[in-house]
């Protein structure tokens, strides 16, 4: 995301200065403050009966081709829980229910800047899956068979989970 040269405010240009121990941009003029905050994510780590995982090849950028959990930004005044069905349905028309949640995770991530997962382990009754335009492929996978997951954020949720599960 680009950085703020003018203040929405008042529309002065933006300084540079030390405020709660960050550089961060400020408005002389108003007092206006840009605090960066990072955008939050949902990620469903997604099981079938079988406890086979379930991985998706993206369609568009970032990671255009990877392999990976399906997930995506929650919207406005949306529940993180929720926002991570909806994701989930979206992508691939399937419906779950949030078992658990794996972790809490902050990346910088391109283009987007600073980003907050939150990576939840979903449960599916019905593995029927219909994948829309952000998808090349989908697929339950059983462990040895897993296609390479490369996006750094998701290998570490499929790491953590693992880990998990064998605790239980």
């Amino acid at each position: 995301m680009k950085p703020y040269v003018f203040c929405p405010v008042c529309g002065k240009r933006l300084e540079r200065a030390m405020i709660d121990g960050r550089e961060r941009m400020f408005c002389s003029a108003c007092s206006w403050v840009h605090y960066i905050n990072p955008l939050p994510v949902a990620l469903a780590y997604t099981v079938n009966s079988n406890d086979e995982l379930l991985v998706v090849r993206r369609a568009h950028e970032p990671a255009f081709n990877e392999w990976s959990l399906p997930g995506g930004f929650l919207e406005a005044g949306e529940d993180a829980k929720a926002g991570c069905l909806r994701e989930l349905r979206e992508e691939t028309s399937l419906e779950g229910k949030i078992d658990s949640l794996i972790g809490i995770y902050h990346r910088d991530i391109e283009p987007y800047g600073s980003v907050l997962a939150l990576a939840y382990r979903v449960v599916v009754a019905d593995a029927a899956i219909a994948i829309n335009h952000e998808l090349f492929d989908a697929g339950f996978y059983p462990e040895h068979l897993i296609p390479e997951v490369r996006i750094p954020l998701h290998q570490k949720i499929i790491k953590d989970a693992a880990l998990y599960e064998s605790v239980l």
